[in-house]
């Protein structure tokens, strides 16, 4: 049985998991999949993760990823440092010495994807990143292979588990964002930079790839509009739940006549719907196509062992490719149908139904007022609620609307808050049907 050796790069969280998982699972692997891999080096800045490393399982630990980018018998880079710089570097510096790469890099793949996979198809070896998205969840191998055959239509889902864990606590104790966050920090859920996920970006990423698989156009991030959870309350989620709704950070995609819609962004969804149902850290993924119909993809979206799944499986993948190819080399992804042209449809001119929390003074004429208002521009009502009434003090007053164009509302609520009756910033969350 051939022995494919791997090069792991970065022992962080992730890394240690991967490092774990081959350690305690490799004979199961020879066995169901007729290939044995052993990790042949370790590289890490820090030394106190190389010690750790049992040199009977891994002969090679470095500080140096030229040492074992360059290394003739390791068959596959794993990158597992995450950002731009220097992984970016490493990645290309390991595909021109014909290596392999698996990578869980969403931020760098979804910024460099068209140089990296170009870079792998003129060295004939493959880059597999199964766990940039989704964790646990086989999002995109589901992509790649078994809805191959699929018009995408549609992708959308929770992409975040600390966002995800964060609203599912302001919505089960009622409590602030702050405090919620405090929380995900204290569990580890959370980095103690949080900035990433709570801004949206990190779920912006992760849509830029599915897109790219699901559509066959080249996604940047600067083309997904990108709004984070920082200002939803607990009042917001306990409105929603009032009228039916729960409170989520979704990425959405969207193909259209109109062009592609992409977008991430909080969300009130009906409580009846799959998605409201995903807890905690929980990822979830809606796909539809024209063959399949809609597929529901559920799991742990990150942490050590279900990221580290990923992973492995990813290795194992070529591995398999490697010990079965008659020129000992895994075939390259195939990403030409990629296409530099894109239709992408702006943001203000998305017709999205809306919540709306207006802080206004309680006094005789608010309501018409903004009622004139959206109508001015418009803006249809559904719903109204005022149930606080404290007359010259400030109230809450909640509308949900019908579907209008985001340059329309947008432009109603900036003449509304310019209003003397209005005391704060009005929160706007759209609704998903």
């Amino acid at each position: 049985m051939r022995t494919i050796n791997i090069g792991l790069i970065g022992l962080g969280t992730v890394g240690m998991g991967v490092y774990d998982a081959i350690k305690d699972s490799g004979e199961l692997i020879s066995r169901k999949m007729g290939v044995s891999v052993a990790i042949k080096g370790v590289c890490d800045k820090d030394k106190a993760l190389l010690d750790s490393v049992d040199p009977a399982v891994c002969p090679l630990k470095t500080t140096s990823a030229d040492e074992l980018i360059s290394d003739g018998d390791i068959d596959i880079i794993v990158e597992l440092i995450g950002g731009i710089d220097p992984a970016k570097e490493i990645i290309l510096s390991a595909l021109k010495n014909g290596k392999h790469v698996v990578t869980a890099n969403k931020a760098l793949l979804s910024g460099c994807w068209k140089e990296i996979f170009d870079t792998a198809a003129q060295n004939e070896v493959t880059v597999n990143f199964e766990a940039s998205v989704g964790g646990a969840i086989p999002i995109i191998r589901t992509l790649r292979e078994s809805f191959v055959a699929n018009k995408i239509n549609t992708i959308y889902g929770i992409l975040n588990g600390t966002t995800n864990f964060i609203l599912t606590e302001m919505s089960e104790k009622g409590t602030s964002f702050d405090e919620a966050l405090s929380v995900a920090q204290e569990k580890g859920i959370a980095e103690k930079d949080p900035e990433m996920d709570i801004s949206g970006k990190d779920s912006a990423h992760k849509l830029a790839i599915l897109s790219l698989l699901g559509f066959g156009v080249n996604i940047s991030n600067e083309d997904i509009y990108t709004e984070g959870i920082a200002d939803i309350s607990p009042e917001d989620i306990k409105n929603a739940a009032k009228w039916g709704y729960s409170v989520k950070l979704l990425a959405i995609a969207k193909s259209t006549s109109l062009g592609l819609q992409l977008r991430v962004h909080p969300t009130l969804i009906k409580s009846s719907r799959l998605l409201s149902d995903v807890k905690g850290a929980d990822n979830a993924i809606f796909v539809r196509g024209d063959l399949v119909g809609e597929s529901f993809l559920f799991g742990k979206g990150a942490g050590r062992k279900p990221t580290a799944s990923s992973v492995v499986g990813d290795i194992v993948d070529i591995a398999a490719n490697i010990a079965t190819s008659s020129e000992g080399k895994s075939l390259p992804y195939n990403v030409n149908y990629a296409r530099d042209k894109k239709n992408i449809k702006r943001m203000e001119e998305i017709c999205i139904p809306c919540y709306l929390r207006f802080s206004v003074v309680d006094k005789p004429g608010v309501l018409a007022s903004i009622s004139s208002v959206l109508a001015e521009n418009g803006i249809s009502i559904a719903s109204v609620s005022q149930e606080e009434r404290k007359e010259g003090e400030i109230v809450p007053v909640i509308i949900l609307t019908y579907a209008a164009e985001e340059g329309s509302m947008r432009k109603a609520i900036e003449k509304i808050d310019s209003q003397d009756y209005v005391k704060d910033k009005t929160v706007v969350i759209r609704i998903e049907e």
